[in-house]
């Protein structure tokens, strides 16, 4: 299937949609012809068919990661497996770290990459908050390059 590209999260909860949002904002760019956008919002564990059928991945979304709000990091999903980063990784049913430990039980996992966007807000409301917003082009350039370049790299 190429490189899967997937947003989560509620675009109901302010920050919570930054993923969605930032997946959205990239359909609008050129991309190489095996890359696939998904809008993954809430769905967690029915992810797993998607990521499995996928020979990359990169994952986009909002992280509590006790760092400055609007900060992000880059991350492959050995360190949120062992929880050293994301201790609270995911607000979606399974948390991510249980939906790929789970699809590493089924079968063998693509290479994932982990894009997480620290929340200033998760309060309901449409829009991202002021942080978020002034950053955003920052978030959508960075998972650019990173699509541009997994594969010629190694994952994280």
């Amino acid at each position: 299937m190429g490189l899967l590209v997937v947003g989560l999260g509620n675009t109901l909860l302010k920050d919570e949609g930054v993923g969605v949002h930032v997946v959205n904002s990239l359909r609008s760019r050129t991309l190489p012809d095996d890359v696939s956008l998904m809008d993954g919002a809430t769905m967690g564990v029915d992810l797993l068919y998607d990521i499995l059928d996928s020979d990359r991945v990169i994952i986009v979304d909002s992280a509590q990661m006790d760092i400055s709000a609007g900060e992000y990091r880059t991350f492959g999903i050995s360190e949120i497996e062992d929880g050293a980063h994301f201790p609270n990784y995911s607000l979606h049913d399974l948390t991510l770290a249980e939906t790929i430990a789970l699809g590493g039980i089924i079968a063998d996992l693509p290479p994932i990459t982990i894009v997480g966007i620290q929340p200033e807000s998760i309060e309901q409301g449409d829009e991202l908050t002021g942080t978020l917003n002034k950053n955003f082009n920052e978030y959508v350039d960075h998972v650019y390059s990173t699509i541009l370049s997994f594969g010629k790299e190694e994952a994280y």
